[in-house]
């Protein structure tokens, strides 16, 4: 016998989720401001930042709802400055790995396509190269670029391809190649050559999460990786964070604060000093908007160390 769920979710017009934000306890500051607040943006996308201002089920005193959507613009904001650096990395990945690839195999497209020039013993080698074509002619149709060199030579370089690859692809690419790729691309995209495959290989994954994370809105306040974490790094050593009983950082191992550390190692020093100073700033600007928190709690929900800014320094 089947149960079937009889919940209903009505939708609510905009009056409507005003006397449903008064409901829940929360003030509201301008309710014409509002109104035009809620014409423009996603109230379920604004609501998913209340967690700040709740004390279990309930919401905190002198709460505004407001507060809750600049906690969402600062997310927005934060999204965009951290897009910026990992573009570059993104770059730097994608070009060290098609230069090493043209040296060793060839440059063009069927060079790239080609299982042999990967590692036979990799199990995930076959499916990783039916998703590359597929990546291929997907993405490839809508290149002008891949369009020319198809229609004037009849293939396309490795070093046009890689454009619109996506950077999870290229990743693929880099797990399913030969131990000695592995290396070379390694030691290249990161800047402590004393780094293991394996610790990149997780560094990898963080940053590519939090990159779609950007690109597709998703909330980033609060971020932390489901799956994979960073061991302790020397960066660790500088800010008082908590440990397990194992010895294990609590704090910089799969949260904003472990993407800051990552992108400390794939980053250039100016690019990533300023990108640190963006951060600062940006939390300095949006805490201070906010009266229902404090800028401890802002940033405990991050999992940020107060001078976290020292990374620049490091």
């Amino acid at each position: 016998m089947i149960l079937m769920n009889t919940k209903v979710k009505d939708f609510l017009t905009i009056e409507q989720l005003i006397e449903n934000i008064k409901n829940k306890g929360i003030l509201i500051n301008d309710e014409e401001k509002l109104k035009d607040i809620l014409e423009n943006n996603n109230y379920y996308f604004i609501t998913g930042y209340k967690d700040p201002f709740k004390n279990d089920d309930s919401y905190k005193e002198n709460v505004y709802f407001e507060d809750i959507f600049t906690l969402y613009q600062f997310d927005k904001k934060l999204k965009l400055t951290l897009a910026e650096i990992l573009f570059e990395i993104e770059q730097k990945v994608k070009t060290v790995f098609s230069n090493n690839f043209c040296k060793r195999f060839g440059y063009k497209d069927i060079d790239l396509v080609n299982p042999n020039n990967y590692d036979s013993s990799s199990k995930y080698l076959y499916q990783c190269i039916t998703k590359l074509n597929n990546q291929i002619a997907w993405f490839g149709k809508e290149s002008t670029a891949i369009e020319y060199y198809r229609k004037e030579y009849s293939f396309t370089p490795v070093w046009v391809l890689i454009k619109v690859l996506t950077f999870g692809m290229v990743r693929d690419l880099i797990l399913n190649s030969d131990s000695a790729a592995k290396g070379v691309i390694s030691q290249k995209i990161v800047n402590d050559d004393t780094l293991k495959f394996s610790e990149v290989k997780n560094m990898l994954e963080i940053l590519i999460n939090i990159r779609n994370c950007c690109c597709h809105d998703d909330k980033l306040y609060g971020f932390i990786h489901r799956k994979v974490h960073i061991l302790n790094t020397p960066y660790h050593l500088h800010f008082d964070l908590e440990k397990n009983e194992s010895g294990e950082y609590l704090q910089g191992k799969k949260d904003l604060f472990a993407v800051l550390i990552c992108i400390k190692y794939f980053a250039n020093k100016d690019s990533y000093s300023s990108f640190i100073d963006k951060i600062s700033n940006l939390i300095n600007e949006y805490s201070s908007k906010i009266k229902s928190i404090t800028k401890d709690e802002f940033m405990k929900y991050m999992f940020l160390p107060k001078d976290f800014e020292k990374l620049k320094d490091l």
